[in-house]
């Protein structure tokens, strides 16, 4: 295999539009509300966290995905918890 092949072999480009698999957990910050609680964005992705207090805006959460559309790229999640409490 040369260089340049397994240059190749590992290059892989990211998606402006992840998607979600229900039941997985990570972490994000919360990037705006709505009338039912807040969003989170992560690409041109939306996770709408309802419930959500919208004191949480700009503040890092740790999420676990409801559900996911992955024609429409929005979903839901439920907050775990708050990672930067104060």
């Amino acid at each position: 295999m040369s260089f340049l092949d397994t240059v190749r072999a590992a290059v892989t480009f990211r998606t402006a539009t992840p998607d979600f698999e229900p039941g997985e957990e990570f972490t994000a910050y919360v990037t705006g509300t709505n009338e039912s609680g807040v969003v989170v964005r992560i690409g041109d992705s939306k996770l709408h966290v309802a419930d959500g207090d919208h004191a949480l805006l700009d503040r890092q959460v740790r999420l676990r995905v409801r559900s996911f559309d992955t024609t429409t790229h929005e979903g839901a999640a439920d907050l775990v918890s708050v990672v930067d409490a104060d």
